[in-house]
């Protein structure tokens, strides 16, 4: 049984690898799978495939990971045609997604084609960017150059000759050069700001700054770094300056063309609010004013002090001047003192009172609490109590 089952197996491995695994021609159009009437070709996988991120095609790249694709493509469609079965094509929670991605392509379709792709970055504007930012197109001073690299002076130095001598620099940096990171290329390097290294070599800041002083094509006089001797032929030397123009403008035009497009898009957008009469209620979502009245009764009414609170807070901000507003400043200190024990924020409300509303007839009242909040209640004693006569 197990024998059989390895047969199956390798079988089913090498139909994947006959099927899927390059076919070419006619081979493309062959039936890979089936689900009912739908069927799949080796042409089907493959564009499958291709929608696909390229991390995630690498995982089926195999001729056995193009046999799994094909099975999760059966499937994908054996639920498909079951959910339609069942009644699910019409079902309110898949129409109203299917409308939502309709409505989010075709908006998306729409700016694209439309909007952002008719807008262009005026010329005088890329040249007045290019001028007002000059700083963010400097560049330093560059060179590239081809070197050997050796263990002592004395190869430094007879590497020099062999060149001198017309043999190509190239051919001697492959030949003799102890740098891994430049001796296939024939000890050519990359091109080297001033006071970068060249740390495959482990070439000093100072070292890339005294090539400088040489010239182009001129072969140096064995130079020695951290990591040994060179000689050095400089290949290119660029002085420090602005980036030109044409170098940039196709950067300057990517960080404008978002803001022009974004102007046009409102643009557009009044002109379509016009067009298709749109209309806000201005009105909509404001937050209803309550009276006087109904918040001092509301206020009265809630059990909870900081529902009391809340509401007779919004009284003194609605109707600072209102009938209540000093009665409503008391019962917020007389609240926190009483029922909050924060004595502190009481004392505050208090004070506020005696200084917003000096001639309410709660003065006093609050003026005793401020002194007397907090205290004991003195106990209660029989002799103060007189005997009528």
């Amino acid at each position: 049984m197990v024998k059989r089952i390895l047969l199956i197996t390798a079988v089913g491995v090498i139909m994947a690898t006959l099927l899927l695994g390059g076919c070419g021609g006619k081979g493309r159009d062959k039936v890979v799978g089936r689900v009912g009437s739908v069927e799949f070709t080796v042409a089907d996988v493959d564009r499958r495939l291709a929608e696909l991120p390229p991390h995630v095609q690498q995982q089926f790249a195999s001729p056995e990971g193009k046999r799994d694709f094909l099975d999760r493509l059966v499937e994908e469609e054996v639920m498909f045609q079951a959910a339609r079965r069942a009644g699910y094509e019409t079902h309110p929670d898949v129409t109203r997604a299917v409308e939502g991605v309709k409505r989010r392509t075709m908006i998306q379709a729409y700016y694209s084609a439309d909007i952002e792709s008719v807008v262009e970055v005026p010329e005088e504007e890329v040249v007045a960017y290019y001028e007002e930012h000059d700083e963010q197109f400097q560049m330093r001073a560059r060179v590239k150059f081809r070197h050997v690299m050796t263990n002592t002076r004395d190869e430094a130095a007879a590497a020099r000759a062999r060149v001198l001598a017309g043999e190509d620099f190239a051919s001697v940096a492959r030949d003799v050069s102890i740098d891994p990171g430049t001796r296939e290329a024939g000890g050519l390097t990359r091109p080297i700001a001033l006071g970068d290294a060249l740390l495959s070599a482990g070439m000093s800041p100072e070292f890339i700054e005294g090539l400088f002083d040489l010239k182009v094509g001129e072969v140096s006089d064995p130079l020695r770094s951290d990591k040994g001797w060179h000689i050095v032929r400089l290949e290119e030397k660029q002085e420090a300056g602005t980036k030109p123009l044409a170098d940039v403008r196709d950067q300057i035009v990517r960080s404008l063309a978002p803001i022009k497009t974004r102007e046009y898009y409102e643009v557009v957008l009044e002109d379509l609010k016009q067009k298709l009469k749109a209309s806000v209620d201005e009105e909509a979502f404001q937050p209803q004013t309550r009276s006087e009245e109904e918040l001092f009764t509301l206020a009265q009414d809630a059990e909870e002090p900081i529902k009391r609170l809340g509401y007779y807070g919004e009284l003194i901000l609605s109707y600072p001047d209102g009938e209540h507003a000093d009665e409503a400043q008391f019962m917020i200190g007389f609240i926190q003192a009483e029922e909050l024990g924060n004595y502190d924020a009481a004392r505050n409300a208090f004070e506020r009172l005696l200084e917003e509303y000096p001639d309410s007839e709660l003065k006093d009242s609050a003026n005793w609490m401020i002194e007397n909040m907090g205290k004991e209640t003195p106990p209660f004693d029989d002799s103060d109590i007189v005997a009528p006569g």
